[in-house]
């Protein structure tokens, strides 16, 4: 199998992982006041005086919170989850609802969760971060097809009208306004639409990039590419909606049929990403490594698009030497492959062999090395020694199957070969395990076979290298 989709695979629009929606379960910081007032403080006469906020937390209440903090160190979530909520109930306190679901939720119990969700609500009924929550855990568990889950929709849109016509700059409304849209509740939109047209104060970039993601998950492309261009434009700095931005503009690129069209989104694409990295360079390498990662793979994506390996080499080296650890092995792949693409045999080997000694577990590095071999009747043996051990690490991938059937063709075991590859073009009609099929049967005779499923092949992706010179090579024409 060609080394060239293992490093498109890991571009397509649907895996790029920035484009996911926020997480909304954060870690919550339970805070404790004084028990008892503190000591007054004698400041001169022409000073003001610091205000002092003393906690209103009875003994009991204190007693409790504590108590329910060692039920959950003594591994005791439910006694800990109850006196935390009974708590909260008392005191009102918005960090202690919030602590008890984060201790239902750790605790994997949804039930517990959303109670806790619904009596914060009760408590404090304009609290939108009460209502996010509660709409949030209904949408994890399933819930909004419920008369009750339907009952929480309603409430928590309320909740969020009431804020946004208290106060339209309304960030945590906007938020929850948002987490309804994800239940496609047509009026939420509204809502969202409404906190980004107020002229009057700049609504939050992580809102517009929050809503930009929202319509990207709803394949709402063009719209959300409205949206973070005109973030770009207002707040230019944000980096975040640089890397948006581009992942958009290369995804439409793509998919564009007119042909001028694609360059001037690609160019496009390609300005915003470099943008995004000399936005994101003076951070430390810990922050910035897995963002620009994904911003140098689609730039090198691009340059291989359009045949530029050298480009995409250096590219990724870039990459690489910006990167952490825990990233590196998937650069280091795609830059053997672009090695392989410049003729540089021995050195994508060497990166392969870095890899397979840094993931063992991993079958590309195995596969790809192996095919490789395969691909140039290289050290055969050797060869199929590397995709067998990248079979038996993924042995229902169509994609290792197909290198197998080749090395097999390689060997001279057509029969085999055939086997081999009928099963994985089954299990995946692709173009190029159609074009390796097409070759082992039109070795046997069989030339109107492989005549037909080579013209299938077309089909399924008329630019498909390997196909294309395979028809060259057999002078097949369609």
């Amino acid at each position: 199998m060609k080394q060239n989709r293992f490093f498109s695979a890991r571009i397509k629009f649907k895996t790029v992982a920035v484009l996911s929606l926020l997480g909304f379960l954060g870690t919550a910081q339970l805070a404790f006041g004084q028990a008892t007032p503190a000591p007054e403080l004698t400041t001169p006469a022409d000073s003001v005086a610091p205000v002092v906020n003393n906690s209103v937390m009875d003994a009991e209440t204190f007693y409790k919170i504590l108590l329910a903090e060692l039920n959950l160190l003594d591994e005791e979530p439910r006694i800990g989850f109850a006196l935390m909520l009974d708590s909260a109930r008392k005191t009102k306190d918005a960090l202690l609802f919030e602590r008890a679901i984060t201790i239902a939720l750790q605790a994997r119990s949804g039930d517990s969760a959303l109670s806790a969700a619904r009596a914060w609500l009760v408590a404090m009924p304009t609290s939108t971060d009460a209502a996010r929550y509660m709409v949030q855990i209904s949408i994890s568990m399933n819930r909004l097809e419920l008369p009750a889950g339907k009952a929480d929709l309603a409430i928590a849109l309320e909740v969020a009208k009431l804020a946004l016509a208290k106060n339209p700059n309304n960030d945590e409304a906007a938020q929850l306004a948002l987490a309804l849209m994800t239940t496609k509740e047509t009026t939420a939109e509204q809502l969202v639409k409404q906190y980004l047209a107020n002229v009057k104060t700049q609504p939050k970039p992580e809102v517009r990039l929050a809503y930009a993601r929202t319509l990207v998950s709803q394949s709402r492309f063009v719209e959300a590419l409205a949206q973070v261009q005109k973030l770009s434009v207002d707040t230019p700095t944000y980096a975040p909606s640089w890397l948006v931005l581009g992942t958009l503009q290369y995804q439409l690129s793509q998919d564009a049929s007119d042909k001028a069209k694609a360059n001037t989104l690609a160019q496009a694409a390609q300005t915003a990403l470099k943008t995004f990295i000399q936005l994101t360079d003076p951070l430390p390498t810990a922050q910035r490594s897995a963002s620009q990662s994904r911003a140098y793979t689609l730039l090198a994506n691009m340059a291989k698009n359009s045949k530029q390996y050298q480009q995409a080499y250096d590219t990724l080296s870039k990459a690489i030497a910006n990167s952490n650890e825990e990233d590196k092995p998937d650069l280091q792949y795609d830059l053997a492959m672009m090695a392989e693409k410049l003729g540089r045999l021995d050195e994508m080997e060497r990166i392969l062999r870095l890899i397979i000694d840094a993931k063992p577990e991993d079958p590309q590095a195995y596969n790809a090395l192996g095919y490789s071999l395969a691909d140039r009747n290289m050290r055969l043996p050797e060869a199929k020694d590397l995709i067998e051990k990248a079979v038996k690490l993924a042995p229902k991938d169509p994609f290792i199957a197909d290198s197998l059937g080749w090395v097999e063709f390689k060997l001279g075991n057509l029969a085999e070969a055939q086997r081999i590859l009928e099963a994985a073009y089954t299990s995946k009609p692709d173009a190029e395990i159609a074009a390796h099929l097409g070759e082992v049967l039109w070795k046997q005779g069989l030339k109107d076979r492989a005549t037909a499923l080579w013209k299938e092949a077309v089909k399924i992706n008329k630019n498909n290298d390997t196909l294309l010179e395979t028809l060259k090579r057999f002078s097949v024409k369609f």
